[in-house]
Formats: structure tokens, C-alpha cells, sequence
């Protein structure tokens, strides 16, 4: 077709589009011109006027057909139908507003929820990192070959042979996350304790980023043993400390009591791991961690352009290789992996986030199937209309159409208000926080990606539920064939609504049975903080042992810990005070250590070194012998107080009191004998399993120690005891600082907010859970209330005269029950059938609770079984109500 024919074609039909009734006019016109031409060419023929008038209709046959065939010409009349089709479908909907308010309640709550999770999922594990090329960005990891499922970080040896012998990456640097007290400013900002990180200057460039203000580190300033005091600082720290300081540069501040400049400020933008660092130092190297085989450091890559995962982790499996040969001592025995970034950060959401996926999902096939059974039903009752559009020459086809636009339209209204859904659902994935999704999930809005997602799958759904009604009410079917048909979607309503009834079931028991085990210790009045001293103003190197630095400890931290610890015994109001090396419960670091036995048997236990009366201030149960006390001084023979597991493992059968160990850290650790037994503290919420837990005194310890383990005695997380913990926050502030200034007070929490922020993540997943499962089975009740009432009005005649007829009120029950109970019955069999198959999927998920688990699946069922049955109530109640005369009288 010519270009010029082709765009006046199209002109044609836009203008058929917006001026329908227009072209409508200008054809009338068009053909009565050319209908009074044949009829003036016929009567010039010789014919007489009527003669010629009736040749010239026979020429062009049924008019009113002749105009429709033209404008079927246009090729958009099919647009002016579904217009029509629309508008009468929203008459349709608008004549019956309690079929509609179900129809798009159901459908609300179904596409919302999907929307907000496939957000969700979008953002946190499609979404792109804030780095230039991201896709390239990936992290290196090492793993013991016996057990591959470890992800540990890299040796300073390892990300130095890597960085130099591998090909395949365009940029590599490395981190340590870090801790600093920036002292008191001159202006009475008080000193505090600030989380950050040690950067390789390789790192900046990996991950593509530059300073807003300033510079950051150069390679001199990143030298082994000699890293420069400098510091770059987050907008964020520039803002709140600093005021935002236009003369920030070049600012002197105390960092861990070493005067530091500051060379640079971050963008606003810039996250790296998470969101919490707020400052990054030249990363922390010395020469024996070159002879060491400490894992510490996270490595990240920028892979060359081109270049893949597969040939990466080629590349590192031989540098490895190589490794392990040459550095036996080093290196055998441990493999590389690499992943990307993204995946390394976000990877671990998957599980919960197509949890959540999988329950929306089964709430939304349940709503398809509820509105799907209503508008058969609806069909039965528009029988006589259909009846009607086929006897006015109404193809299949059409009818079909017309039925699917007012499904359609039933799911964008749906869909528009899922939109409020998924915003409301939404807020719930961000109080979940950190997961699923940490630490993006905050970041979801309602893109307008996601109102494309929600707008695609109303449409979708619309076509979904509707069509199987559609097609049903198209074709004449017998009243016995719908009733099967809207009984095969209540009984798939059911079995959905008790897979996901089963699926949180469990998690709900898990999550009970994890918050409901005995802690061994009152939550209740405890208030905690850190006090912590850098190691640097109290060891010393001496070299290496067994692949650790080696460092003297003088003066001992411990005397300043003693002080403070006296002080904060006197504070009026404190009931109890004690102090631990670690966080006492749930601790992010669980320092393992080796002991052996005096039959020379060597085993591994979790290590605190405590004050006295810990155990007494936590009130965890002393089994047996005692606690810690003032004559557990260095020069007093060395004792410990093990938990009831370290019993079990190191001395079973036996009285452990008297018994003795050596803790495998350096020559200098002295035998210690046990004195106590205390209930076990769960060092993990998450961990099913007690851990073996050894407990020494602070003040018992070497001179000499060999890292990472060294550094625990410079730090002391305190716990006291009183009546409002929160009040008493102040007088510890001013009595830490009565003993030293300079030592700001960290992680500061009551103990039940400290425990219980695991507990608190799990709990609003589980809710999330269980409000799905509720509507899953409440949608389930309204779908077979809707069968059992539509039956009975179906039957109303039947009643009457089976009642008329002598049949009692139970045999009418027994009646319309029997149906009920078929499709009750076969739902919870079908839905057994795939809970059993589907709740393998979360067994990762659960704790102390089996994913096919009797008593749940037991209860679930039954509950879903009575929901069904009072569902049923109010239909048994009204047919057993039938008048016969009336019902007779009526039909």
C-alpha cells in the first residue's frame, strides 16, 4: 500500500474513533447520493419512477446491512463493542451491589497483597546496588572443604594473592567492620561510640564511588603497620555531629583516643553492606596477619567487562590450589567461592519473601475461585438473557465478550482498590524490618512499576476467573452440571485455604515453641551497655602463635573494668550489677575456644569472662557449687562456671565440680577448675540447640594472649538489675564517666528489647502469615456459604414439598447438609494432599516443630472444617424455615 493511501487509511480510522457519529452521518449521506444516482440512471434508462426506485434497492440490497458492512471497513468497530460492552457490564454491576462489594472485596485484598510482596520482592532481589555497573560487583568468599555450607571471610594472605594473581577482575579491595569512640568535642559534643569500617583504597574504586567532599585514602596512607589517622565520614555523621561543617576538611578528632584528620565526606546515597557505618579508616593490616591464617576480611571484586562468574571462580579455584600447595599450613583444606554482590547481601531473603509470595498467591487463586463461583451462579440467573441476545443472532463468542468485560471490570476495580491494600501491606513489610529484605525494605514505595504490576494483574486475573463462568453461561447447561461446577471451586477453595492454613499453622508453632522455651534467666529490669577500651592502649605484639597475633596485655583493661564496676554497684536504685565480655544473651560474636580436658580429650566451648555475681544478677539457676565471687582474684587459684550442656559434653555421668581444664590460647593460661553449674543461657535466639559455654573471671586471665580473643578484655558489656532500668541510664552515664571521661556508653538497651528484637521480626512474619490464612479462610467460608444458599434457593420447591410431603426439619438438614459435608470432605482431602507435598518447602524455616507435624495438621483441618460447617448454618437454618404453601404458591 502506498505510504500516501496508508496514512489517509489511518486518519480515517482515528477519525472513526473520535467522531463516530460524524462518519456515521457523512456514510448515511454518501450512500442516499449514491442510491439517488442509480435511481436517476434508471429512470434515464426509460423507467418509470417507482420502477427505477425499486431497481436501484435490489442494486444495493439491505440497506441498514450495507452501512454496517461499511463500517465494519473501518476495522475499529470492534472498539465501539467493547465500549458498549463496558458500559452495560457497569449498569450490571452497579443493579446488584452485594455480588459486587464480595466480588471486589475478595479481589482487593488477593491483587493487593500480591502487588505489595511482588514489590518487595522487586526491590530487595531484582533491584539494582547504588554502585556504577553493579552487575559486576561480586564477593569473594572461602569455606572449609569439609563442610562447604560455611561462607567465612578471606585471610589477608588471600586477598593479597588474589588481588595479584588473579586476571579476570578489573578491581579488588577488601573491608573490616569496626567500631570507634570519637571523643568529646571542644564545643560539649559528648563522646560516643560510632560503628564503621576499614577500607582498603582499592575498595573506593571497586565499588565505583567518590567523595562528595574531600578525598579518600591513598595507598601510603594504607601501608602495613603504619595506616595513616585518617578518616572519611558519612553525610549522615557530617550532619549530626558536625553540623555540616563547610570547613569539615582537614577537622582534627579523636578516634579510639588518637587525633585524626578528616579527609573526606560521602555522598548522601552512599550504603555499603547496610546502612549503619558512618565513618571508614585505612583498613587495619599488620605484618603477622601475613603469616596468619585469621579470617576477617571481606573481599569484594569488579570483574572485567565481559568477563563471568564461571571464569572468576575458575580463576580463584587455582590461585587456591596454588595456595594450598605452596602454604600447607595456611591454606589446605579450604576452597574459594564467589557470588555477586547482590546476591551476597540479599540472597538470604528469597526464603522468607517467596514464603510470603507463595501465601498472597494462594489467597489470590482463592478469591478467583469465589467471584468465579458467584458469577456461575449468576449465570444460572441470567439464563433467560442469554436465552435472549442468542435468539437475537448473538454468537457465542459475543456472549463470551460481554461476559469476560464484566469480569474484567470487576478485577480493575478490584485492582484499584488493592492499590490501598498493597500500600497498607506494604507499611507491614517495612515494620518487619530489618527482614525480610534488610536493608532495602524500607525503601518500597508504590512505584509506578508497581501500579503497572497491579494494573497487569487485575487484568490477568479478571480473564482468570472469568472465563470458565463465561464459557458456563454461554452454552446451556443443566442446573445438576452448575451445581458440580461451583462445587469443584468451593472443594479447590478449601484445599488452598488449608494449605496455607497449615503452612502458618506451623511457623505459628514454631514461632510459639522458640518464644516459649525456658531462657533460664528474667529479662525483666535489666538494663545493658558496652564500656569498651581500644586494644591498642593495652597490647602489645610479640609475633605469632598458631597463625594469631601475639600480644602482651599491659596495663590490664581489666583494672579500669574493676573500677567501673564498683562504681556502678553504688548507685542508688541499682539492685544487682554484673558485667560480661559479650552481650550475655544472643550475642552477634560467639568467641569459641578449645579446652583441654585433664584426660588430654579436647572440646570447644562458647567463652565469657564475667564479674561476680552475674549469674545472680541475671537470676539464671546455679545448679550446683557457686557463683563467681571477690576472692577470684589473679593470685587465687583459677576456677570457671560452666552451663549444664559443657556438663553433659566434656564430663558425662559425672559430678563436673572439682574437675579441671586448660583453655588452648596461649602457654601462659593457667588450669582452671570448675566451682559451678548454671542453667544454659541461649547464646543464639535463633538456635534450637543449647551451646556449650565456659565462664572465667575478668580479673583471671594472662598477661599474654593471642588475637582475635585478646580484645575481649578491653571490653565489658554491664548489665544492672533495677526496678525502671531506663531511668538509671543517666546516674551509669556520669559514674563511667567519674572513672574515665573519654569511654562513651555503647549498645545501649534493657535486656527484653535486646532478646527480643529476634522474637519481634519472627513474630510480625508470622502474623503477616496468619492474616493471609484468615482471609484464605474466610474467603473459603463466603465460597461454600454461596454454594449452600444458592442450593437451597434452587430447592426451595423441593423443600416445600418434601416438607409438605411429612419430612422432618432433620431430614431437610441431613438433606442440605450431605452436599455440604461432600464438598467439606473432599476440599480438606485435596488440601492435605498438597500441604503435605508443599510445607517441605519451609522446613528450613521452622524450629522444634517437624513440616508434617500431626497435631497441626489436625488442628488446621478441624478448624477449617468447623469454619465451613457454621458457613453452612445459616442455609440449613433458612430451608428447614420454608413454608410449603408458600414455596409451592411461589413456583
Amino acid at each position: 500500500m502506498p505510504p500516501a493511501r496508508l496514512l489517509r487509511v489511518a486518519f480515517q480510522r482515528l477519525r472513526s474513533l473520535s467522531r463516530k457519529d460524524k462518519m456515521d452521518a457523512e456514510l448515511e449521506k454518501e450512500l442516499a447520493f449514491l442510491f439517488e444516482q442509480l435511481v436517476k440512471e434508471n429512470t434515464a434508462d426509460g423507467m418509470a419512477p417507482d420502477e427505477a426506485r425499486k431497481a436501484a434497492s435490489r442494486t444495493l440490497g439491505n440497506f441498514a446491512l450495507l452501512e454496517e458492512q461499511c463500517r465494519d471497513q473501518r476495522r475499529v468497530s470492534w472498539l465501539h463493542d467493547l465500549w458498549q460492552d463496558a458500559l452495560y457490564g457497569l449498569r450490571m454491576l452497579r443493579n446488584h451491589p452485594g455480588f459486587t462489594a464480595i466480588a471486589v472485596g475478595s479481589l482487593a485484598l488477593g491483587i493487593g497483597a500480591n502487588t505489595a510482596v511482588l514489590g518487595a520482592i522487586d526491590s530487595v532481589l531484582l533491584g539494582s546496588l547504588p554502585f556504577p555497573n553493579a552487575s559486576r560487583l561480586v564477593l569473594i568468599h572461602t569455606f572449609p572443604l569439609d563442610d562447604a555450607r560455611q561462607n567465612n571471610s578471606a585471610s589477608l594472605p588471600d586477598y593479597l594473592a588474589w588481588k595479584d594473581q588473579c586476571h579476570v577482575f578489573e578491581a579488588m579491595g577488601a573491608s573490616l567492620n569496626d567500631q570507634r569512640d570519637f571523643g568529646a568535642e571542644e564545643d560539649g559534643t559528648p563522646a560516643e561510640r560510632i560503628a564503621g569500617q576499614g577500607f582498603s583504597p582499592d575498595l573506593f574504586q571497586t565499588l565505583g564511588v567518590q567523595p562528595m567532599l574531600g578525598r579518600v585514602f591513598t595507598d601510603a596512607e594504607d601501608l602495613i603497620d603504619h595506616q595513616a589517622p585518617v578518616v572519611v565520614i558519612s553525610h549522615r555523621l557530617w550532619q549530626q555531629r558536625f553540623g555540616a561543617d563547610p570547613n569539615i576538611l582537614n577537622k582534627q578528632v579523636r578516634l579510639n583516643g588518637v587525633t585524626t584528620a578528616i579527609i573526606g565526606v560521602m555522598p548522601p546515597d552512599f550504603r555499603y553492606s547496610d546502612g549503619t557505618k558512618e565513618y571508614w579508616v585505612p583498613l587495619p593490616m599488620n605484618r603477622l596477619q601475613l603469616q596468619g591464617s585469621a579470617r576477617y576480611f571481606v573481599v569484594v571484586a569488579r570483574l572485567k567487562a565481559g568477563a563471568t562468574l564461571a571464569e572468576a571462580q575458575a580463576d580463584l579455584d587455582a590461585v587456591a590450589a596454588r595456595l594450598a600447595k605452596d602454604f600447607p599450613d595456611r591454606h589446605k583444606g579450604w576452597g574459594v567461592r564467589v557470588q555477586t554482590l547482590h546476591d551476597s547481601l540479599f540472597g538470604w531473603t528469597k526464603e522468607p519473601l517467596f514464603t510470603l509470595q507463595a501465601a498472597v498467591a494462594l489467597v489470590l487463586l482463592i478469591a478467583c475461585a469465589n467471584v468465579a463461583g458467584l458469577l456461575v451462579a449468576r449465570g444460572a440467573v441470567r439464563t433467560p438473557e442469554m436465552a435472549m441476545r442468542v435468539a437475537l443472532g448473538a454468537g457465542r463468542g459475543r456472549i463470551v465478550r460481554q461476559l469476560l468485560t464484566e469480569s474484567v471490570l470487576l478485577s480493575v476495580a478490584g485492582g484499584a482498590l488493592g492499590i490501598l491494600v498493597s500500600w497498607w501491606g506494604l507499611r507491614g513489610l517495612v515494620a518487619l524490618g530489618p527482614p525480610p529484605g534488610s536493608p532495602r525494605i524500607g525503601e518500597i514505595d508504590l512505584s509506578f512499576r508497581m501500579l503497572s504490576v497491579s494494573a497487569l494483574l487485575s487484568v490477568v486475573t479478571g480473564l482468570v476467573f472469568g472465563v470458565l463462568p463465561a464459557l458456563d453461561s454461554s452454552r446451556a447447561r443443566t442446573r445438576s452440571s452448575r451445581h458440580r461446577l461451583r462445587g469443584a471451586l468451593v472443594a479447590a477453595q478449601i484445599a488452598l485455604a488449608l494449605v496455607l492454613l497449615a503452612g502458618s499453622g506451623l511457623m505459628m508453632k514454631s514461632f510459639l515453641r522458640l518464644s516459649g522455651r525456658e531462657l533460664n534467666f528474667d529479662p525483666q529490669g535489666l538494663l545493658t551497655f558496652e564500656v569498651r577500651i581500644p586494644s591498642q592502649e593495652y597490647t602489645r605484639n610479640l609475633g605469632s602463635y598458631r597463625g594469631f597475633p601475639y600480644h602482651t596485655v599491659s596495663p590490664p583493661p581489666s583494672r579500669t573494668m574493676e573500677r567501673i564496676y564498683n562504681r556502678l554497684r553504688a548507685l542508688p536504685g541499682a539492685e544487682s550489677v554484673a558485667g560480661t565480655s559479650y552481650v550475655p544473651v544472643n550475642s552477634l560474636i560467639l568467641p569459641v575456644l578449645n579446652a583441654t580436658l585433664e584426660d588430654h580429650h579436647a572440646l570447644s566451648a562458647a567463652y565469657f569472662l564475667v564479674t561476680p555475681n552475674f549469674f545472680a544478677t541475671l537470676k539464671t539457676p546455679l545448679i550446683r557449687g557457686r557463683d563467681f565471687d571477690d576472692r577470684d582474684t589473679l593470685s587465687r587459684p583459677w576456677v570457671a562456671v560452666i552451663n549444664e550442656t559443657t556438663a553433659r559434653r566434656f564430663w558425662p555421668g559425672q559430678d563436673p565440680i572439682g574437675k579441671r581444664f586448660t583453655l588452648d590460647v596461649v602457654p601462659e593460661e593457667q588450669p582452671r577448675e570448675v566451682i559451678g553449674v548454671v542453667r544454659d543461657i541461649p547464646t543464639q535466639s535463633q538456635d534450637p540447640d543449647p551451646a556449650p559455654v565456659i565462664y572465667a573471671s575478668y580479673l583471671q586471665q594472662p598477661a599474654r594472649y593471642r588475637g582475635p580473643f585478646g580484645n575481649m578484655f578491653g571490653q565489658m558489656t554491664f548489665v544492672l538489675r533495677t526496678g525502671n532500668p531506663l531511668a538509671l541510664l543517666a546516674e551509669a552515664r556520669r559514674a563511667v564517666a567519674e572513672v574515665d571521661p573519654d569511654r562513651p556508653l555503647a549498645n545501649i538497651a534493657t535486656m527484653q528489647r535486646q532478646f527480643g528484637g529476634f522474637m519481634r521480626e519472627r513474630g510480625y512474619y508470622v502474623l503477616v502469615l496468619g492474616v493471609f490464612a484468615f482471609a484464605a479462610t474466610l474467603l473459603a467460608a463466603i465460597g461454600i456459604y454461596g454454594v449452600m444458599a444458592y442450593s437451597v434457593a434452587q430447592r426451595t420447591h423441593e423443600i416445600g414439598i418434601r416438607m409438605a410431603l411429612g419430612a422432618s426439619a432433620r431430614e431437610v438438614v441431613k438433606l442440605v447438609g450431605r452436599r455440604a459435608l461432600l464438598l467439606i470432605s473432599a476440599g480438606l482431602v485435596l488440601g492435605l494432599a498438597g500441604s503435605l507435598a508443599l510445607t517441605r518447602l519451609i522446613a528450613s524455616q521452622l524450629w522444634g516443630v517437624t513440616p508434617t507435624d500431626p497435631a497441626t495438621f489436625a488442628a488446621v483441618s478441624l478448624l477449617l472444617a468447623v469454619v465451613a460447617l457454621l458457613a453452612c448454618f445459616v442455609p440449613a437454618r433458612r430451608a428447614i424455615r420454608v413454608d410449603p404453601t408458600v414455596a409451592l404458591r411461589s413456583e
